[in-house]
């Protein structure tokens, strides 16, 4: 797709993802330590064509924008990330960001998401964003460490608003304004 924003970092890579990263994004989802804190957990390789697709149709229609996360120097896909979902009557982007395990403690997450964060409140952004939200699930400290580092607040914690793997979860809401200043 000609019209997806490519993000370029430091050592990553923000681009597109396609059925070639299914592999990958398969190997990502069905690692039991990756979705630990997450409502996906995959079991065949389709699923993440499937997601691939998905991913590729909201960006079409302007519901989100899902990027590969790439190594520059090497190319390999490390994880993805991006804005889920826009609530536009509020002016919100709800973001999150997944990485395989062997990227982990590598400050790749918090180079990640610093660029959403500024590609989110850019003018490239298909929608006007005041507002950007992350959900995490009680006990990821890592996540929590990654959107403290980058200046998000936690707003408080949302009794039983997730529901997978059969139990309902809680999970802390943390948010970015437009009005306040980004850390790093």
């Amino acid at each position: 797709m000609s019209n997806f924003p490519i993000i370029e970092t430091k050592r990553l890579i923000l681009n597109e993802q396609t059925v070639d990263d299914s592999k990958s994004i398969f190997a990502m989802f069905s690692d039991s330590d990756v979705t630990e804190f997450y409502d996906l957990h995959f079991s065949i390789e389709s699923e993440a064509v499937e997601l691939i697709e998905n991913d590729t149709k909201r960006f079409q229609e302007s519901k989100s924008v899902r990027w590969a996360i790439r190594e520059k120097s090497t190319n390999n896909f490390i994880g993805s990330c991006g804005i889920n979902r826009f609530e536009e009557s509020n002016d919100i982007a709800v973001i999150g960001y997944e990485f395989i395990k062997d990227s982990w403690g590598k400050g790749y997450a918090t180079e990640a998401v610093k660029s959403v964060v500024e590609y989110s409140f850019s003018k490239q952004c298909p929608k006007f964003v005041n507002r950007i939200e992350a959900y995490v699930m009680l006990g990821n400290r890592a996540s929590e460490i990654v959107l403290e580092r980058l200046g998000f607040k936690c707003d408080g914690t949302l009794r039983q608003h997730g529901k997978w793997k059969g139990s309902y979860h809680d999970l802390k809401v943390f948010s970015l304004l437009r009005s306040d200043e980004m850390k790093i």
